[in-house]
């Protein structure tokens, strides 16, 4: 009885660490707007700099610094990200996409980690983009993150 009892027990905890594992993945979107600071040729692509802020899931009001490369050739584009929450946590991110029609791009995101609440934030997310203008655009993105 003793012996059933402790795998009772141990099936349980096995469980609960299971259970707690699969809940760290939670939905995340947001969205927001923005605009590019700067272009510039450079030797794998045209570099650009972009700056924007909005609003998301557990990041709540956030401003967001971009690097990118994009390849005018293909449409390809890659890059770095900052989101900064309204706490001053920052989340780090990387992107890759392309243009899906002459103002809009998609992608994917990949949640890196961070600073504060978002230290070991990971996750991926993904993303569209449509200009409005050459500088101006809107932003949205849907995925999950998981910041144990």
């Amino acid at each position: 009885m003793k012996r059933r009892l402790m795998s009772g027990l141990l099936a349980l905890t096995l469980l609960s660490i299971i259970g707690q594992a699969a809940l760290k993945d939670v939905p995340m979107k947001g969205s927001g707007s923005g605009m590019i600071t700067a272009a510039v040729p450079g030797p794998n692509g045209v570099e650009i700099s972009a700056i924007g802020e909005g609003h998301a899931t557990h990041l709540g009001k956030f401003t967001r610094e971009e690097s990118i490369v994009l390849n005018p050739a293909t449409g390809i584009l890659s890059g770095t990200m900052v989101f900064t929450a309204a706490d001053g946590s920052e989340m780090y991110g990387d992107f890759a996409g392309a243009f899906t029609g002459p103002n809009t791009a998609a992608g994917t995101y990949t949640f890196t980690g961070g600073t504060g609440r978002f230290e070991n934030a990971s996750g991926t997310a993904s993303f569209s983009v449509t200009q409005s203008d050459q500088v101006n655009f809107t932003f949205e993105f849907a995925g999950t993150i998981d910041m144990n």
